[in-house]
């Protein structure tokens, strides 16, 4: 009775969309815990229930609830071991003490070991609702704030990657090395499996991989520029980007006749027109590409056209001859 675990589990291939959040109670009355898993329903929530602190923190770790409501006084730990070991096994879990009047210096405790809030027993049926609405809220602050946090730490390594790109072009790097970097930081910046350059040739019908990085390294053959996927034919006709994802069962076809689950692609833009293209690929997972990875390919695409400029006018300078 005390370790029973409570709570129907969910179906294998239920839309996690559609799956309501799921509550978790460590309590040892078998009473409470049929009362608030009687209650939390009203509120939207799937409940699941144990008596020990023990099976709590297992259940957490299996189920990975998105509230726990754990009582203070436990038959094999206290409330608060409970807290601390939540601590250390998933800190954004938003954790409701339960207790009864007289203990609420040691729910202001709770609140210190991270605690989301507490309930003084006896409660009603809005004050456990109430509570739990506001710890979930508060949870998806704290994930949308570590979210964010990695977000910005990304953006931060994607920065340097441009700068030294920059630095590499500012410092008259030869254009193989540069176009090599581009795709490389390419395949970082997006979390591509590929990453390539290629250049149209001067008949407009064939291009050439120019650099690659990744899977399927095809650098130097030619491949017919109409052999893709048409959603890909206004890259270069029109000079627009294109970001497309595989539906299921389906694939998309590559101007290298191979077959990807997504794919970004951005033009290379010169005044005389578009020169070629920089193509980012997942092959296994159809995992759409984001504005931001077709804002950094885009950054990217402008470096390889500076590459290529620097590279004519290397070219186009006359030499003077030595005065006699």
């Amino acid at each position: 009775m005390g370790g029973e675990r409570v709570g129907p589990a969910l179906p294998k291939d239920v839309d996690v969309d559609m799956v309501p959040k799921t509550v978790l109670i460590i309590d040892d009355s078998d009473e409470l815990r049929s009362l608030l898993e009687s209650i939390l329903p009203f509120g939207g929530y799937r409940a699941i229930g144990t008596g020990t602190g023990g099976e709590g923190l297992c259940l957490a770790a299996e189920e990975k609830p998105d509230a726990i409501l754990v009582d203070l006084e436990l038959p094999d730990m206290n409330g608060l071991k409970v807290l601390e070991s939540l601590a250390h096994q998933n800190p954004s879990i938003p954790t409701i003490m339960m207790t009864g009047y007289g203990s609420e210096g040691i729910a202001a405790r709770a609140l210190v070991l991270g605690a989301s809030g507490y309930l003084i027993k006896p409660f009603t049926t809005e004050e456990v609702l109430s509570s739990v609405e506001k710890a979930l809220s508060l949870g998806q602050l704290l994930s949308e704030k570590e979210q964010l946090a990695a977000l910005v730490d990304s953006y931060r390594h994607h920065i340097k990657t441009l700068a030294a790109i920059a630095q590499t072009l500012a410092s008259g790097g030869e254009r193989d090395l540069c176009l090599r970097r581009i795709v490389e930081a390419g395949s970082f910046v997006t979390r591509a499996d590929r990453c390539l350059l290629s250049l149209v040739e001067k008949n407009g019908h064939h291009f050439g991989i120019e650099a690659v990085r990744g899977r399927a390294a095809d650098s130097g053959r030619l491949f017919l520029s109409g052999a893709a996927d048409p959603r890909l034919v206004d890259v270069l006709e029109k000079g627009v980007s294109a970001r497309l994802a595989a539906g299921p069962g389906t694939a998309i076809t590559l101007h290298t006749g191979d077959s990807t689950q997504a794919v970004l692609q951005v033009p290379l833009k010169t005044p005389a027109g578009v020169v070629g293209f920089l193509s980012a690929d997942r092959r296994k997972a159809a995992v759409p590409f984001g504005q931001h990875d077709e804002e950094m390919l885009s950054i990217l695409a402008d470096y390889a056209v500076l590459a290529l400029k620097k590279e004519a006018e290397t070219e186009t300078v006359v030499p003077v001859p030595p005065s006699l």
